[in-house]
């Protein structure tokens, strides 16, 4: 009896000599899997480096971004300390890629736009932050269309941010925010419907902005507007009707807006406005007749404007005004001889600016206006180019810039007199350091600079040698940077640097000792960049440029010497460029250019002389580029281009085996068809048509079989299909409908069956990604509601879809690399106080927990996908100050029946038996195969239950047992049935039902659950089970 009660299997079970109870399980859910660096491969120093870019002061701080092995690319900020130099947040967040855009300071909090790659779709999102991971929030999340379409222009305007965005209803508008989500809005269709006014160089004028747009009627011309749609208006039409009046360079210049225009009259001259149409007039007529003075480089200098024109003399000249016509005259016409002016800067009270010294060099100006004010500071003799002297920037009245000598590129400083224009620090002795991204922060100059041992690095100065020095070195430590882990054989391949011979094949049996560089391909420093490591039969297939042949297929069976060229597919130095790797049936297939027929579809044997072309499907020297190459039940399926257009391929392996299906259209995305994937047999893909955008297809692998199964967006619309993946003969995508944006889908191959599944962020679209089949159950990640991205689930019902775990509550943990391992979900994500670390979850809050936190802290620590050897865990992880390398973990149970490695065997690892049973082709031990058969059934059920409650339990009795018996009941209120807890794959089973039934089975008081009598159902199903 189990309780005193009810044995469940009566004739072939092994007796239990305890009891069922147990101690909260919550208690017992510890972190089990100890892992270890597998070898230290580049323990040299990284000379690599973060690039700090984009720096802006907000409250005497710098912000910046920048990129380092720890955390990739991200936001940093600095109080110029190296402990005060700390990135702010992640911004991957489950995103491709991502990088940080237009840095603004808007009255005190910084504001910034992170722009993603979504699986080849692109978006944007407007944030802000206040230099905490807390407080830096997204605001809005901008329609994913063209790459182009990213908000740009910021302007604080009395405080609040004015910026040009565009959304799927007006295109390129103005918009405003006051740093809510709901005060984040557009101002004003100006060019009513989808064709966007394009609003730019928003510019502060007394709290209104300035800015060029255009709408039906009018060109590019002056705008104004006090953040209201009816105070958003056209100034003036000063090129009248469509055409632009072309202005450039908006400037306050004490509450007038002065600008250049071309009227269509007088070409490019000097003009202001006070907001008003009848106040928006030319200034001055500077060089009379229809060729225009072009100004340029307006500055305001307390009151008075300065800028360039061609007046009289040649070249550009420096003029000023002060918004008269008598009183806009040329600066020191004898002094500067008409040499052209650039980069006019305000420092202090003075002017300083670039001039072209005519005799083919630039030196360096200062300017109070007058004749006898305006003088050449130093001579640059080594300053041949406009850009020898740049980034003139002001601190506290001193100016700093980088300039051109003897020592190189470096940092000098300037008093406004000719003896104190110094050099500040020869940082890098040579000519490649060249300072950039010069920023006044606080008083002190902030910038990026390469000393020569640690790369582009922030650095700060206060003016002195001594006090100008390296802030914090991002990018140190080192890294083997390994990557693509491909089990073959139960041996370890991958790719990695050990700072001697570049990049290179690695192998690894689990040991330090024995994870050893396979062969130095292209000997010395430099590296083969060998890339798409794959097993076909046993066998590791590659591509390697050994830096004589080229890009070519090589293979290797672990050994020096049997790591080999396959073929010189492409005699000489160029290489065939080997891509689209795909095996069939133990073949490989692959598209190469072997210099005679161009890009083309090629397999091989592993045999020079068994590497050949299929078929040259374009003929003669051009390519037919064969793409996205899928094995589906043994045949090969591809797109390619032929005279005649692209089209759905499939092939046998032979050239009169490899034919067309269907042909497709070319459309406004480049290739018209994409995404093929093997569901069940049976090709699905997305593809275009001029008719009716893209749409879901499928094939049978005949014409007459090759058919859209729904148009998902009618009309024109494109629904975006990705992410297609198989889960037990059900595809499961991401479109997006045009109304409720990229939401999860599912198809049964027929139109009725091609449905929304749940439209989990209702008026918002919540972007699922990387969907993954673990064990019948689809995972992905998605952001709901007030979270951003996090772990959800579905079982192909909208009440079965649902998050996971908030892991990250109200940020985003930015699941990602999820993976299946054994049955069990392994990703990595960020819960805001342990970093980006690796995860595993069996689909249930409580059993989603982390691994472990390799790079302690907030640090970044997952890197790339895991893969499991042998009953090894494999992951690449970045740590501080090892960098980027390979770590691993034994995850066979210690405990044997402990099928979820919390050291305890106990109703969880009931519930991952239940959830993985039919898995088959395991390595043996993985997950809930207690006998270690390779597949998850009965026996292992039974091996559970011979060693329930080891290594030892508590005595009493859980108070979860009558909790979970009474939730049970209020579940089957009403008469219904039960669905047994071992077919996860029931699609009427209810989550609630679900989770009374799951809460029983994880308090371990089986015998409270089979005295219900509506669980009959589940008693037999469990014994039939065990009689497997």
């Amino acid at each position: 009896m189990l309780n005193g009660r009810l044995r469940p299997l009566a004739s072939d079970s092994t007796p239990l000599a305890r009891k069922l109870t147990l101690e909260p399980l919550e208690s017992r859910r510890m972190l089990a899997i100890d892992f270890e660096l597998l070898k230290d491969i580049n323990p040299t120093l990284n000379p690599e480096s973060s690039h700090p870019a984009n720096i802006v002061e907000v409250g005497g701080v710098s912000y910046f971004t920048a990129s380092s092995p720890l955390y990739g690319f991200d936001l940093w900020r600095s109080d110029g300390t190296e402990v005060g130099t700390v990135r702010v947040t992640d911004f991957r967040y489950g995103f491709d890629t991502s990088s940080l855009r237009y840095l603004t300071n808007v009255g005190g909090t910084l504001y910034f736009i992170v722009a993603v790659s979504d699986n080849g779709v692109y978006g944007a999102e407007l944030w802000k932050s206040d230099g905490t991971g807390s407080g830096t929030q997204r605001l809005k999340f901008f329609d994913r269309g063209p790459y182009t379409a990213t908000p740009r222009h910021l302007a604080d305007v009395a405080g609040e941010l004015y910026f040009q965005a565009y959304d799927s209803e007006a295109g390129y508008e103005l918009w405003k925010s006051d740093g809510t989500e709901a005060g984040t809005v557009r101002v004003k269709d100006i060019w009513a419907g989808e064709n966007g006014s394009g609003p730019s160089a928003l510019t502060n004028v007394s709290g209104a902005v300035f800015f060029i747009a255009g709408d039906e009627t009018a060109g590019g011309e002056l705008w104004r507007s006090d953040g209201t749609e009816s105070g958003t208006y056209l100034v003036r039409d000063i090129t009248a009707g469509a055409e632009n009046s072309e202005l450039r360079y908006l400037t306050n210049v004490s509450g007038t807006l002065f600008f250049r225009a071309n009227d269509g009259e007088r070409d490019y001259e000097l003009w202001k406005s006070d907001g008003t149409e009848s106040g928006t007039v030319r200034v001055k007529d500077i060089k009379a007749g229809a060729n225009g003075s072009y100004p340029g480089h307006l500055t305001n200098v307390d009151g008075i404007l300065y800028f360039s024109a061609s007046g009289d003399q040649a070249g550009s000249e420096l003029w000023k005004s002060d918004g008269t016509e008598s009183g806009t005259v040329p600066v020191a016409e004898n002094r500067l001889n008409g040499f052209a002016v650039r980069q006019l800067t305000k420092v202090g009270q003075a002017l300083y600016f670039l001039a072209w010294n005519g005799e083919g060099g630039v030196d360096i100006w200062k300017s109070d206006g007058t004749e006898d004010g305006t003088m050449m500071l130093k001579d640059f003799p080594s300053a041949r180019e406009w850009n020898s002297i740049s980034e003139l920037t002001d601190v506290n009245g001193s100016l700093y810039f980088r300039a051109v000598d003897a020592a190189g590129y470096e940092l000098w400083k300037s008093d406004g007199t000719e003896a104190g224009t110094i050099r500040v620090k020869n940082i890098n002795p040579g000519p490649y350091n060249s300072p950039r991204f010069l920023t006044n922060v606080g008083g002190l100059l902030y910038f990026s600079a390469n000393d020569g041992a640690g790369g582009y690095e922030l650095w700060k100065s206060d003016g002195s040698e001594a006090g100008t020095v390296l802030v914090k070195d991002i990018f140190g430590g080192s890294s083997s940077e390994a990557r693509e882990l491909t089990n073959v054989n139960g041996i370890l391949f991958f790719r990695a640097i050990d700072g001697v011979s570049g990049d290179e094949l690695w192998k690894s049996d689990g040991t330090s000792a024995g994870t050893v560089r396979v062969r130095d391909i292209r000997a010395g420093a430099a590296s083969s960049t060998l890339s798409f490591l794959m097993n076909v039969g046993g066998t590791l297939y590659f591509r390697a440029n050994d830096g004589v042949s080229g890009v070519e297929l090589w293979k290797s069976d672990g050994t020096e010497a049997g790591t080999v060229r396959v073929k010189d597919i492409r005699a000489g130095a160029t290489g065939s460029d080997v891509r689209e790797m795909t095996e069939v049936g133990g073949t490989l297939f692959f598209r190469v250019n072997d210099g005679v027929s161009g890009f083309e579809l090629w397999r091989s044997d592993g045999t020079e002389a068994g590497t050949v072309i299929v078929k040259d499907i374009r003929g003669g020297s051009k390519s037919s580029y064969p793409t996205y190459l899928t094995n589906v039940g043994g045949t090969l399926y591809f797109l390619a281009g032929d005279a005649s257009g692209f089209r759905l391929w499939k092939s046998d392996g032979t050239e009169a085996g490899t034919i067309p299906l269907k042909q497709f259209a070319s459309g406004p995305t480049s290739p018209p068809i994409r995404e093929l994937t093997n569901i069940a047999g049976t090709l699905y893909f997305s593809a275009y048509e001029s008719e009716t955008g893209d749409g879901l297809w499928k094939s049978d692998g005949t014409v007459e079989g090759t058919v859209r199964v729904k148009d998902i967006r009618p009309g024109m619309g494109n629904s975006n299909i990705d992410y297609l993946v198989d889960v037990n003969g059900t595809a499961y995508f991401r479109a997006n409908d045009g109304v409720s944006g990229y939401e999860l889908w599912k198809s049964d191959g027929t139109e009725a069956g091609t449905i929304l599944v749940k439209e989990i962020d209702p008026g918002r679209y919540s972007g699922p990604r990387s969907l993954t089949n673990v064990g019948g159950l689809l995972y992905f990640s998605a952001s709901g509601g007030a979270n951003s991205s996090e772990l959800w689930k579905s079982d192909g019902t909208e009440a079965g879809t649902i998050r996971v775990k908030s892991i990250h509550p109200h940020i985003a943990s930015s699941p990602s690399f999820l993976t299946n391992i054994g049955g069990t979900l392994y990703f990595a994500a960020d819960d805001g106080v342990n970093g980006f670390e690796f995860w595993k979850s069996d689909g249930i809050e409580e059993g989603t927990r982390l691994v472990k936190d390799v790079a302690a802290g907030a640090a970044w620590g997952a890197v790339g996908p895991p893969a499991e050897v042998n009953g090894r865990l494999y992951f690449i992880a970045a740590t501080d100050p090892l960098g980027s390398e390979i770590w691993s973990a034994d995850i066979t149970p210690a405990v044997t029946g402990d099928y979820d490695l919390n050291d305890v065997v106990d109703g969880a690892d009931f519930l991952l038996w239940q959830r993985q049973v039919g898995l088959a082709g395991l390595s043996p031990g993985i997950g809930a195969d207690g006998d270690a058969s390779g597949e998850v059934g009965g026996g292992d059920l039974g091996v559970w239950m011979e060693h329930f409650g080891e290594p030892g339990m508590g005595a009493g009795e859980s108070a979860a047992v009558p909790a979970a018996v009474a939730a049970l009941g209020a579940a089957e209120e009403g008469g219904e049935e039960i669905i047994a807890a071992g077919d996860s794959r029931d699609a009427q089973r209810s989550e609630r039902r679900s989770a009374a039934v799951d809460a029983i089975y994880a308090a371990g008081d089986f015998a409270s659950l089979f005295a219900e009598a509506p669980t009959r159902g589940v008693r037999e199903r469990w014994a039939g089970w065990r009689r497997r």
